[in-house]
Parts: C-alpha cells; sequence; structure tokens
C-alpha cells in the first residue's frame, strides 16, 4: 500500500490557505474600492481637522499605501508650491507638505472626470493643506509659514489658482 504524501485533512487545509492568501479575482483590479476612497477621503479631512491626533502617523501611512497602491488614482504632485516647507522637520513641515500630496488625491477622487487637469489638482491639495495649517495654528500658533500665510490670504481673494499658474513651472 503506497502512503500518500497528505493526509486527508492537509488537503482542504492547503487550498483554503490558497485561496484565502490569492487576491480575489472577482473584484476589477483596475479600480480602488469604494469603500477605501471613502476611507481614504475620511482620512484626509480628520488631518485637516487635527493633524496632530495620536492616530495620525497611522492614517498619514495608510494614504501613502492606498495612494501608491490604487490602479486607478493617477496623483501628481507638486511640492515645489511649498518650497519653503521641503526638507524641514519642524513645526509642522513635512505634515504640510504630506497633506499637498493627500489632498491632490482627495481632489482626484473627488473629481474623476478631471484628473488630468494639473492646475485644479493642485489648487486642491493647496486648499487641504491649508486647512491643516489652519488646524495646526490654533493647536501651535507658534508655528507660522509666512508662505502659507500668503497662500491663506490667497485663497481668501479667490487667487490661489493663479498662484499655482505662476508656480507650476517649478514643478517636476
Amino acid at each position: 500500500m503506497k502512503r500518500s504524501f497528505l493526509s486527508p485533512l492537509a488537503l482542504p487545509a492547503l487550498l483554503t490557505a490558497f485561496v484565502v492568501a490569492t487576491p480575489s479575482y472577482a473584484q476589477d483590479a483596475t479600480a480602488s474600492s469604494a469603500e477605501d476612497k471613502a476611507q481614504a477621503l475620511a482620512l484626509v479631512q480628520q488631518l485637516e481637522e487635527d493633524p496632530l491626533a495620536s492616530g495620525a502617523d497611522n492614517s498619514r501611512q495608510w494614504l501613502t499605501n492606498f495612494i501608491v497602491n490604487a490602479p486607478d488614482l493617477f496623483i501628481s504632485t507638486c511640492p515645489e508650491l511649498l518650497s519653503a516647507l521641503n526638507g524641514q522637520g519642524k513645526n509642522g513641515a513635512p505634515e504640510l507638505v504630506g497633506q499637498l500630496y493627500f489632498g491632490n488625491a482627495a481632489w482626484a477622487i473627488q473629481n474623476p472626470d478631471k484628473a488630468s487637469d494639473r492646475e485644479a489638482m493642485y489648487a486642491g491639495g493647496l486648499e487641504s493643506t491649508l486647512r491643516l495649517y489652519a488646524s495646526l495654528l490654533k493647536a501651535k500658533p507658534r508655528w507660522r509659514w509666512p508662505i502659507l500665510d500668503k497662500l491663506r490670504s490667497r485663497a481668501k481673494d479667490g487667487t490661489l489658482i493663479e498662484y499655482v499658474r505662476e508656480n507650476i513651472g517649478s514643478c517636476q
């Protein structure tokens, strides 16, 4: 009598493990789920409202992972729009520059038919960054950035898109 390599219970266990470990092919691999997009929008808003919350770093990590791996999001970003903050590790600069990226993604999720409009995407990212900045200033009033104060004024007078147009040439 020949001995079987697998016990009678091993094959079902292996098949179950294979099915669980294999990505679902029933789901469209060319689109992010509606749930993930809703989660991304909620996290962007949470960061805007409370950028220093205890779970904020986890939210940023989740958002970065989502944006990088989303097959249907093509996010262009321009950290040069916040040039004075780039490379700064103080006064909320990393959070502010990161929010530009997350804000661009939120804008792209909310405006899928305009995904190729870089100027509008960058302006949307800047608006998100400015909301985060306003929240940061409530918690840390000394964390002022002249560039962001200038951009807040431009947003109030409706010329933020002009700032983007004037500076888009510096984007890489």
